[in-house]
């Protein structure tokens, strides 16, 4: 749509001649239509300049349906032309109550109709647009000078509504003031307000029922396939409706009547209330304009009677509030349902921190068991770890159910879940399943325990550190977490070194030369470890220091040393080892026993022509002697 501020006018100081000259131009359809722009002189006629129009409507030059059209608009156009602006809305300060209730009535229809003109407005700016894309496209199939009387007639219809608007806009405006000054002075009966407000509420309830029986009987009746009878309960509820409407009208009167005698009495609380009750009536009732000049008036006449300080701190709790319940009404509204049941923001919001307490408490627990019970020497620590698992697992459990019991899914109906869950086993949940089990398992046997010290394969040995549900962290010498699934712990082979006791026979091989005498050998290192003062050596029954002869091999007798270790000893073999052979090296070395070294004969059975011979001796040049 063009502005009008932008559109082309000719001088009003232009002859009759060329008014008509135009009009001609404009009624002649003889050829196809170009397009063109809005036409000033018809936008912005007199009623004279639509009467000369309707008397020079061509009579055969266009279609019945046009001329027809031709002439309704000129007519409207003509009508809108001759009527009188709006008055502006007169307001006097009420002098009693019956006057304040009028007051208030007509604040409601200035509120309702400007929101109407507001909606019209905007239908009028879009006819606007529309017949104006026509015009400039050359018609589109229709008389461009249709389409002009047409874009006049939306134009008068804009320019009056505006003119309408303005003048409730000014009474809306000018209202409060009338309003406040009504509730300084005039003397309001609270009583009997408060009892046709008890009245109201009475017939509001049974309204409402009625309406929900009405509501059933019509569900009961559209599943019979009843029509007829639908019909005369639609008509009923109508009615109802209409009723209902009435009441609430009624109800916002009396409450606003209350309101403003709580400002006579300068109780803002009372005011507060009573503003209140009026702003849930307003939300569910009225459009939101509506909304915005009841909001205006009441803060207004808070503000003038009560002072603005007060005003701000009703206005803040207000926002508070209406903040609080907007977000409590969002926070409510289902996002999607789960059999039946349907599931909002605040219930998973409360279900996530009520499993995120679980875990917090399950921590909290689990952290105060091990400090708890460090010092107690009757609980071991295999045993704590335990405690503390089951009680972690336990809360977390708990947690996860009162968490689904919060978001409305049915306990009772948990063998939905159970079927979902063999239905993840089935597609990959299998191995997490069975590190579950396995660490449960782990847990009641206590074949590994924390604190062991496991050889879970000739690369891998190391302190048992923890035991989870779905592994267990292995630390090994090197101070290196290995984290080994639980499965794996049940499934394979594991050497738990100290599942009983920290005893342990560590083996130490050796070998000497031939021509050795054996039984010396065996005296030799016996007597080396009984004097080597090593306290972890453990010499009882059957658990005796021993040197056993174990074969004869290519270069060398071959010997081990059976000895017994206890204690923290016993978890590091590799250095435990490393101790003893030093200590039988030095022991061999210092009897004059000989560790030998590999030595090969070497037999030559046949080769082609003479191997030439030579010794050497010790004056021979050729080899550098002396």
């Amino acid at each position: 749509m063009r502005s009008e501020s932008t559109v082309s006018r000719p001088s009003r100081a232009a002859g009759a001649g060329s008014f008509f000259a135009m009009l001609i131009l404009l009624l002649l359809p003889a050829r196809p239509l170009a397009a063109a722009d809005i036409n000033a002189t018809i936008a912005d006629g007199t009623p004279a300049t639509y009467e000369k129009l309707l008397k020079t409507l061509p009579r055969k030059a266009v279609s019945k349906d046009d001329a027809a059209l031709q002439k309704t608009f000129l007519q409207k156009l003509v009508t809108l032309s001759k009527t009188p602006p709006m008055d502006a809305i007169e307001i006097r300060t009420p002098a009693t109550a019956e006057e304040f209730r009028s007051l208030i009535i007509l604040f409601g229809n200035w509120s309702l109709s400007r929101a109407e003109i507001g909606k019209e407005l905007a239908d009028i700016d879009r006819k606007l647009d529309t017949v104006s894309d026509q015009i400039r496209h050359g018609g589109d199939g229709r008389s461009l000078f249709t389409l002009q009387l047409q874009y006049a007639f939306y134009l008068k219809e804009k320019a009056r509504y505006r003119q309408r608007l303005a003048r409730y806009t000014d009474a809306i405006r000018r209202a409060p003031s009338h309003f406040a000054d009504a509730a300084k002075r005039l003397r309001f009966d609270s009583d009997t307000l408060r009892r046709e407000l008890r009245r109201n509420t009475e017939d509001l309830a049974r309204l409402e029922k009625k309406i929900r029986r009405l509501d059933l009987e019509r569900e009961r009746l559209n599943l019979l396939d009843e029509s007829p009878a639908v019909k005369k309960i639609d008509d009923r509820l109508a009615l109802l409706h209409a009723e209902r409407k009435n009441l609430l009208n009624d109800r916002m009167i009396i409450l606003f009547t209350l309101f403003s005698a709580a400002l006579h009495r300068h109780d803002a609380d009372a005011a507060f209330a009573r503003q209140e009750q009026m702003t849930e009536i307003a939300d569910s009732f009225y459009p939101p304009e509506v909304r915005r000049d009841i909001g205006m008036l009441v803060t207004k006449m808070e503000s003038s009677i009560l002072g603005r300080m007060e005003t701000l701190r009703g206005a803040t709790v207000e926002e508070v509030k209406a903040a609080v319940s907007l977000f409590w009404k969002e926070a409510n509204a289902p996002l999607f349902s789960i059999n039946g049941t349907a599931i909002s923001t605040f219930k998973l919001l409360l279900a996530l921190f009520i499993f995120t307490l679980g875990l917090f408490l399950g921590g909290f627990y689990k952290k105060s068991i091990k400090r708890l019970t460090v010092g107690d020497k009757a609980l071991t620590a295999p045993t704590r770890t335990l405690l503390s698992n089951l009680g972690y697992y336990f809360i977390i459990i708990v947690a996860f159910f009162i968490a689904l019991d919060s978001v409305g899914i049915n306990l009772s109906s948990i063998a939905l879940v159970a079927g979902a869950l063999s239905v993840g086993i089935g597609f990959g949940l299998q191995n997490i399943v069975s590190n579950f089990v396995s660490g449960i398992i782990l847990m009641f046997e206590r074949s590994i325990k924390i604190g062991d010290y496991v050889e879970f394969d000739e690369n891998l040995r190391g302190h048992v550190s923890d035991i989870r549900m779905r592994s267990t962290t292995i630390t090994t010498n090197d101070n290196i977490d290995v984290i080994v699934p639980n499965q794996e712990l049940i499934q394979n082979r594991v050497i738990n070194w100290t599942m009983n006791d920290r005893i342990r026979r560590f083996r130490i091989p050796f070998g000497v030369a031939y021509g050795t005498d054996v039984h010396r050998v065996a005296d030799v290192v016996l007597a080396a470890v009984k004097k080597s003062g090593y306290g972890d050596i453990v010499e009882s029954g059957h658990r005796r220091t021993q040197v056993i002869m174990t074969g004869m091999g290519d270069s060398s007798v071959d010997f081990e040393l059976f000895v017994w270790i206890t204690g923290e000893q016993t978890l590091y073999p590799r250095r435990t080892r490393s101790r003893f052979f030093v200590l039988i090296y030095d022991a061999l070395n210092a009897a004059g026993i000989e560790i030998p070294f590999p030595q090969r004969d070497l037999h030559i059975r046949s080769v082609d022509g003479e191997i030439p011979l030579r010794l050497r001796t010790e004056n021979d040049p050729d080899q550098g002697g002396s």
